[in-house]
């Protein structure tokens, strides 16, 4: 194969059918551990329907992992295993898989191609060395494709290419080819051509060995280049060529002055290239058909760098992903990013909290394996850890901050929930929790007022698949409800009020006297409370009482029902009595005092403001900045990034924003994402407030 340098051997037969123990033991005495030079972690990425899991399995296949593949179709794949996954048919969850070519462990995650769980698929790049994108020729233009990309853009993650499916059409790889670059608009340069057959592909035309193979699933076999692609293969080659000497000045001179170069000067040359981010190789092959597999294990070997070992050697891993087994519990899959990590460590999270290593398994199709230490770079799975996804794990806490994930999507679609049985309460918010924990991509909150969990997602479909992973797993019957938006009211004058309370039942009564003035604040100056009692009119130790009132009276509502917040209320004067008066009765004074002066200065409708960063293409930018302002947003700047998109910066009434998510993806073909964070409260117009009101008659 092209990446070995000279070829030596010419196999006739499939490779991995006579490797059925990836991972031997050295010497009987165990699993072989591997050294962070012989480690590489990929993450597979690409748009749905692209193949991904198909991949996964004939990589499995041709490594000699799995003596037999499985199919999506009938849910018998090594990567999508889950209820959900099965029953849908699609990848859902982040799988990592290990698989051994030419000495190297390969770990491999098998990622969801919808953009709805695009902060698993983020977690998993943070944890990877490259990418592996996948896409055939349907998939090209999907945009999912280029929210993927910008992701790895932004990451600086190496990456690769495998356009797929290349049996149905080999002549649409050209096609391919020259819409991914108007598209992404970066230099990806075929290593391969397709190696046409009477019925599809039957193997690749190698551009660096200047060679074809019939690389499929029984043979990988050296062939003759055919006289109709020799001048198509020089044309490409040259392309290729010219690219890869540019990442190396004695290569290059040499090059220019018509030097023949070899095979190993070139792949070292391309893996700079690759490492730089200056060239994106692509491969070509089939899936189904394990044509071009061989050629890709080659080439993840020799492109795709080792884990890079910082200065910090202390044990360091991140939680990249986690599931739940029925009988086995939670297993965490973890990246060690520091020094050799060896089973039963005991390592910290952020907030202090200890999780043990209890075991370091290998994550095989079959069995996994055990292991008692793992180099940097390494993958495995821990069972019981608890710490969520995206949790860095160190010997020292807090150190999170420095590594939290960088490109986390905001969950922008939102439910609130709640158990059909109220008794099933609390198990529900147990379950809900742990699945969040599992799912980067999931949010769980509570709603101010109806204490109500709130769930929040990437899509509407992400949503759904939790719910119904969250009913198998709790037992529950779950009740969905729209959220509702957290109103506020303030005064609006200044006003005095009078709280008098006075009951007599028999015995000690109940008397108390407040005289407050409430002057309005500012947006999210909250409550002030100022005790300017003189001359013992309130005595000292029923002053606490007063304010309890107050804050109790707000908290009930105002005019309209809504909490009230900003203002300023001065406790000017009152009366006691020394038999009657009592703590109940100077915070029953204070509760009334506010209600006297609301209903003299009127109230005001105040709404919760959100902070809105959308990021879009350039395209798309007038739509969206259009679609803002219909929605009463403020529109509080622009900025251009690379590769042709636009980040927007607005403050938008969270009311406005129920639909934002599914309007921005129709609005951008499904390539707009944004954050959001509440910001502040502002004033409800008065035609709004009206609305508002009269709807909750």
């Amino acid at each position: 194969m092209f990446f070995d340098g000279e070829r030596v051997e010419i196999h006739s037969a499939r490779v991995g059918m006579a490797a059925l123990a990836p991972f031997p033991n050295e010497g009987g005495a165990g699993v072989k551990e591997f050294t962070t030079a012989h480690l590489r972690t990929i993450v597979c990425v690409g748009p749905p329907g692209a193949g991904k899991t198909s991949l996964i399995e004939s990589v499995c296949y041709a490594s000699g992992t799995i003596a037999h593949k499985g199919r999506v179709e009938d849910g018998t794949t090594v990567s999508d295993r889950s209820p959900e996954e099965t029953h849908h048919g699609y990848s859902i969850d982040p799988t990592t898989v290990a698989v051994v070519h030419r000495d190297v462990k390969l770990n491999l995650i098998d990622t969801p191609g919808s953009s709805e769980f695009l902060a698993a698929t983020a977690i998993a790049m943070e944890a990877a060395e490259a990418a592996l994108v996948v896409l055939d020729p349907q998939t090209v233009t999907n945009p999912e494709l280029l929210l993927i990309w910008n992701l790895l853009n932004v990451l600086e993650l190496p990456r690769l290419i495998l356009v797929n499916k290349c049996d149905r059409d080999p002549e649409a790889f050209a096609k391919t080819v020259s819409a991914l670059r108007d598209t992404l608009g970066e230099h990806i340069d075929p290593l391969e051509l397709p190696l046409p057959a009477a019925n599809g592909i039957c193997g690749v035309l190698d551009l660096l060995a200047n060679r074809g193979f019939l690389d499929d699933a029984t043979t990988d076999t050296e062939v003759e280049i055919p006289d109709n692609l020799v001048t198509q293969e020089q044309t490409a080659r040259d392309t290729l060529l010219d690219e890869i000497v540019q990442e190396d000045d004695t290569i290059m001179e040499r090059y220019l002055a018509g030097e023949d170069l070899n095979a190993d000067e070139l792949v070292g040359a391309l893996a700079a290239g690759v490492r730089s981010l200056h060239i994106t190789p692509l491969l070509c092959g089939s899936a189904i058909g394990d044509i071009g597999i061989h050629h890709l294990l080659d080439a993840l070997v020799s492109l795709v760098p080792p884990a890079h070992m910082s200065e910090e050697s202390e044990p360091t891993a991140l939680v990249v992903s986690a599931t739940n087994d029925q009988y086995l519990g939670r297993l965490a899959v973890i990246k060690n990013l520091g020094g050799p990590l060896k089973a039963d460590t005991v390592l910290k999270t952020d907030d202090s909290s200890e999780e043990r290593l209890h075991q370091l398994l290998i994550p095989t199709p079959g069995e996994p394996f055990q292991v008692s230490s793992l180099d940097h770079g390494d993958v495995a799975i821990v069972p019981k850890l608890t710490a969520p996804v995206g949790t860095l794990l160190s010997q020292r806490s807090g150190q999170q901050e420095d590594h939290r994930l960088r490109n986390r999507l905001d969950p922008g679609f939102t439910i609130a929930v709640s158990a059909a049985i109220p008794q099933e309460e609390e198990r529900l918010a147990a379950a809900l929790f742990k699945l969040a924990a599992d799912d980067p991509g999931i949010v769980v909150d509570r709603e101010e007022g109806t204490h109500r969990l709130l769930v929040r997602g990437l899509g509407s479909n992400h949503l759904a698949i939790a719910l119904e992973r969250l009913q198998r797993r709790a037992q529950v019957k779950i009740v969905t409800h729209d959220p509702i938006t957290q109103y506020r009211e303030t005064f609006r004058t200044v006003a005095r009020g009078e709280g008098r309370y006075k009951k007599q039942t028999g015995g000690h009564g109940q008397f108390g006297v407040a005289n407050i003035v409430v002057e309005p604040l500012a947006r999210d100056h909250g409550f002030e409370f100022v005790d300017e009692i003189v001359g013992g009119a309130i005595p000292r130790n029923f002053i606490p009482a007063v304010e309890k009132g107050l804050l109790e009276a707000m908290e009930a509502g105002g005019l309209a029902g809504y909490p009230i917040t900003d203002i300023r209320v001065r406790l000017v004067d009152g009366k006691f009595h020394s038999v009657d008066s009592s703590e109940m009765s100077f915070k029953m004074a204070g509760a009334l005092a506010l209600k006297e002066a609301l209903a003299q200065a009127g109230s005001q409708l105040l709404e919760p403001v959100t902070r809105l960063e959308v990021t879009v293409p350039a395209e798309h930018q007038g739509d969206v900045l259009g679609y803002l302002s219909s929605k009463r947003g403020k529109i509080l700047g622009t900025d251009t990034l690379a590769n042709g998109w636009v980040r927007i910066e607005a403050d938008v009434p969270a009311a406005e924003l129920i639909g934002l998510a599914p309007d921005l993806r129709a609005m951008t073909n499904g390539l707009g994402s944004f954050s959001s964070q509440h910001h502040h409260y502002d004033v409800v117009p008065d035609h709004l407030a009206d609305k508002i009101k009269k709807g909750q008659d």
